[in-house]
């Protein structure tokens, strides 16, 4: 199914050359990392709620340079707020944390590490552009590994490497790798810097004779990114933190996209790729041998969710003024892989139907003078989740007053609830833990402080399509169908805390145990 949603501005000769393209994917399969290593990383969460700030640390662990897309997506809808490019040079690292500043979300970092662009906030800030602001507060992080170049003596690895003092070598040098180089006809312009394709970049290097132009090729990085993660609050002083979800293999080739242009303007070698349906869509048309698009149902294969378990408290211990609550995460990575993002931001929300409405549209007006309404929303969610809850004595939502059962009992399922974007956080006690702007909450057994849960999903209905760009329709095409289960990451947020003492206030997190069908 096609959605239009502006001319793309590329000649014909690129159209032609795209025949066929919709639904490529890759045919090597992918696995979860258990090495807690890989080339891809979701930080299932993060948040600037309230006195909170979420900290990211990416460590290089190889011997080659890589170059990183970083990017924030906001809970609702993940929908693209803030996102910019990495260069780490072997055994580098780059932290930084996002918060608030004023009514700003900005990213802040104090490494030397080359970033494409360079910080638009005093010189270690990037503020969230004004475009996706509005709700993105709390969401998730996805970092994915651009590639590496093929020597460590190319241009962009010699500028990125850190000298004596720890600063790199040349960070303007390195930007120049990270822009269009895109002429009408799709075909770079090999004279100048930039992003020549998937593969291959220019920059101008400086020497003592001048500015000299060079190349660098890329190949896949190697599975040797290590990230990880904390949510600290400034207010009560806890913090808890953990890996992120490791992907190893996912990206089986390179995806060198420029950090200036994007979609709409045109640019399908742009800053909204790579994302979680695989490198840059250009590559069909370049003839690169960049990371494919189809990786989404990869993902879905591994991340695919039945259920997840996790324990849950609310609890109040009155002798130490102490409380125990806990917060799940529920987060469903890659959603916006499955809208057509062209009608979905020009037309708004809103007027993106699923099949069924679009259907019934249609049928009350069959004469339309604009033509039948286009369905663009194919995604699981909103999810339908079913939980089991229990005690830590068996016991569930079981027991009417005045009814004796033999233990342990099934319990009763409770009353479904309604996940409906992309982040969701479930509050289980009287207190919030993460503060998240939006909570569900869920019936516990009669009397229970403690206890386990297992959270079963059903997607909104069973037309669940993966779009993406069809060069030939010059429009967004949702013919891919989406495989399997639902893919879920998440925690749950443990904390602890001191009325009387705040000092002593302590979290933690346990990532969800997932259940998933059998292969």
């Amino acid at each position: 199914m096609n959605v239009n949603f502006k001319p793309l501005g590329l000649a014909a000769a690129v159209a032609a050359a795209s025949a066929g393209y919709a639904g490529a994917v890759s045919a090597q399969a992918t696995v979860a990392s258990e090495t807690e290593l890989g080339d891809l990383a979701i930080v299932p969460y993060y948040t600037v709620m309230d006195g909170y700030a979420t900290g990211v640390n990416i460590i290089n662990t190889s011997d080659q340079t890589q170059v990183l897309k970083f990017r924030f997506r906001r809970a609702v809808d993940s929908m693209d707020a803030l996102d910019f490019n990495v260069v780490l040079s072997p055994q580098d690292v780059y932290t930084g944390f996002i918060g608030l500043d004023g009514d700003d979300i900005t990213w802040t970092s104090n490494d030397n590490s080359c970033t494409a662009p360079d910080y638009n906030t005093g010189d270690n800030k990037f503020t969230m552009p004004p475009i996706y602001r509005e709700g993105a507060e709390t969401g998730y992080i996805e970092i994915i590994s651009m590639g590496s170049p093929d020597s460590e003596t190319a241009p962009i690895a010699k500028a990125a490497k850190h000298g004596a003092d720890g600063v790199p070598a040349n960070c303007d040098d390195v930007r120049d790798n990270f822009f269009a180089n895109v002429l009408g006809t799709g075909v770079a312009d090999l004279t100048d810097r930039g992003v020549i394709d998937s593969e291959t970049t220019h920059q101008f290097t400086t020497t003592a004779a001048g500015e000299v132009l060079e190349a660098t090729s890329y190949v896949a990085s190697a599975d040797s990114l290590k990230v990880s993660y904390f949510i600290k609050s400034d207010e009560t002083g806890v913090e808890f933190g953990d890996n992120a979800i490791h992907i190893a293999g996912f990206m089986d080739g390179p995806a060198m996209t420029n950090q200036q242009q994007g979609i709409f303007s045109g640019d399908f070698q742009g800053f909204d790729h790579p994302d979680l349906n695989g490198g840059a869509p250009l590559d069909f048309v370049t003839g690169a041998a960049g990371t494919p698009r189809g990786k989404y149902n990869e993902l879905r294969a591994i991340l695919g969710t039945e259920a997840l378990i996790n324990d849950w408290s609310k609890n109040t211990i009155e002798a130490l003024g102490a409380t125990v609550d806990t917060d799940w995460v529920v987060t469903i990575p890659g959603q916006y892989t499955m809208l057509a993002l062209g009608a979905y931001l020009t037309e708004g929300p809103d007027a993106c139907l699923r099949q069924t409405a679009a259907d019934i549209a249609n049928a009350a007006n069959p004469t339309s003078p604009v033509g039948d309404v286009v369905p663009c929303d194919f995604r699981d969610i909103p999810l339908t989740a079913t939980f089991d809850v229990y005690d830590r004595e068996e016991q569930g939502i079981v027991v009417e007053e005045g009814d004796l059962v033999v233990s342990p009992q099934p319990p009763v399922i409770s009353t479904p609830k309604a996940l409906k974007d992309e982040v969701n956080v479930i509050q289980w006690g009287e207190s919030p833990v993460l503060n998240a702007p939006v909570t569900i909450s869920v019936d516990t057994p009669d009397g229970a402080k403690f206890g386990w849960a297992s959270l079963s999903t059903e997607p909104a209905d069973s037309n669940l399509m993966i779009c993406d760009i069809d060069f030939n329709a010059q429009a967004y095409n949702c013919m891919d169908r989406a495989i399997g289960d639902t893919p879920i990451v998440g925690f749950v947020a443990w904390q602890r805390a001191f009325a009387a003492n705040p000092g002593s206030n302590y979290g933690r997190i346990v990532e969800h145990s997932r259940v998933q069908s059998a292969p």
